[in-house]
């Protein structure tokens, strides 16, 4: 099987990119990486440097499958909330869709997986602001929960199996640098373009094997502290109430 290195444009998988955060992926990547695109849904607006498969995640073959020549995973395919049922919809999507993931990009011989965590892994921390990324997960509802279990399914690859593993700690994509705010109260959000340039930078990083990453923007008080993001990957966000 032939990977392309890390040092040269690498072919990304990106599961649930019929969603809203593959959409925003998609739109500010443009033709950055080879993208193939997951889903149970059809994608039809397809651009040159990108292909479609269907693919259930609760389905450990598909995305086998799916992963056959990829050199990184950029798991977005969840359910995206609280709310949800757990028997039926957190524990196939969130729980064994997320083990899938890791299980099929070790199987496949991919180098990294870059997995899509949540505040609510630590949202028990809200009030206090700036959450840094090594405070203990502290989730307050059960879909955070499951994204603790995938943020150690990292760990576990990283550690058994070489698997570089980049857990991003995301808050909602809908932060507009336009729009009116007060920087001087707890702020969350991400705007697109940082959301974009911080899982791109996620997906070109050299030399890490295992890290948790804040996903914020810039804030004079965010919910999660943007500096160790930057110190860990390089990644300076252009966006937010402190810019």
């Amino acid at each position: 099987m032939f990977h392309q290195g890390m040092s040269s444009s690498p072919t990304v998988l990106i599961t649930g990119a019929a969603g809203l955060f593959g959409g925003i992926l998609r739109q500010h990547w443009a033709d950055q990486f080879r993208l193939r695109l997951a889903d149970v849904n059809a994608i039809s607006d397809l651009a040159g440097h990108e292909s479609c498969v269907r693919a259930d995640i609760t389905d450990l073959q598909q995305l086998v499958d799916a992963c056959d020549g990829i050199d990184t995973l950029v798991h977005l395919a969840a359910y995206p909330g609280d709310g949800a049922e757990f028997y039926d919809t957190l524990l196939q999507l969130n729980v064994i869709g997320a083990y899938n993931a890791f299980e099929a990009a070790h199987r496949a011989g991919c180098k990294r997986i870059v997995f899509a965590s949540s505040v609510d892994a630590v949202l028990g921390y809200w009030d206090e602001g700036e959450i840094g990324v090594d405070a203990p997960v502290y989730p307050t509802n059960v879909y955070g929960a499951s994204k603790c279990w995938g943020e150690a399914l990292g760990r576990v690859y990283a550690h058994q199996y070489g698997l570089s593993c980049l857990c991003v700690r995301l808050v909602n994509p809908f932060f507009d640098p336009q729009g009116d705010y007060d920087a001087d109260q707890i702020t969350s959000g991400i705007s697109p373009a940082d959301a974009a340039a911080l899982m791109a930078r996620c997906v070109e990083v050299e030399g890490i094997d295992f890290a948790i990453i804040n996903g914020i923007s810039r804030h004079r008080r965010g919910v999660l502290d943007w500096r160790p993001t930057r110190d860990l990957i390089g990644f300076e966000p252009q966006d937010g109430t402190d810019t």
